[in-house]
């Protein structure tokens, strides 16, 4: 882990992320000025689960792991993408993080302070509005796709039950 102290070197980049789509050259740096900026090698934890922060994360370049420790052991849940956000539940309460994140590859983090977005949105209400905005669309994206996942393995399920029925009745047969 190795804090970048120009960050001023990725504006392209910033410039490109959906969470910062409807915003100022000016108002992306108001933002990055007050959060870090982070390098991460391949492999390295980003986010420990259990831990309590209020920031949300941006992959300004690379790619992240989202594992949950689960009887001791790491069980894989997803892989999340340049431009992409996560963290976004620390913006709205202060909760554990529900999940480890690891590089994927070596990785440029941005962490953004509740209180810079909340400064933010405080004095650019129609920027802050739309920032609000992504930060939702994201959290719904995630919402969905839990949904179809609890959905499968609710067919799943189903499907063993059906099974089961099956077995009994051959060997009672």
């Amino acid at each position: 882990m190795k804090l970048i102290k120009e960050k001023k070197a990725y504006i392209k980049e910033y410039q490109g992320l959906s969470i910062f789509k409807f915003m100022s050259a000016a108002e992306i740096m108001y933002i990055v000025e007050q959060s870090d900026l982070t390098l991460y090698s391949d492999s390295e934890k980003i986010v420990e689960q259990d831990d309590i922060a209020q920031n949300i994360l941006v992959i300004v370049k690379g790619s992240v792991q989202v594992n949950v420790e689960q009887e001791g052991k790491e069980v894989y849940i997803c892989s999340i993408a340049e431009g992409e956000i996560f963290g976004e539940a620390g913006m709205f309460l202060r909760v554990k993080r529900t999940a480890n994140i690891i590089s994927l590859e070596e990785s440029v983090i941005l962490s953004i302070p509740r209180s810079a977005l909340m400064g933010f949105i405080r004095d650019n209400l129609q920027s802050g509005n739309k920032f609000l905005l992504v930060i939702i669309h994201s959290l719904l994206k995630k919402l969905r796709s839990a949904n179809r996942e609890l959905a499968f393995e609710k067919a799943c399920e189903t499907q063993i039950g059906e099974l089961d029925n099956i077995l009994e009745q051959l060997s009672t047969a």
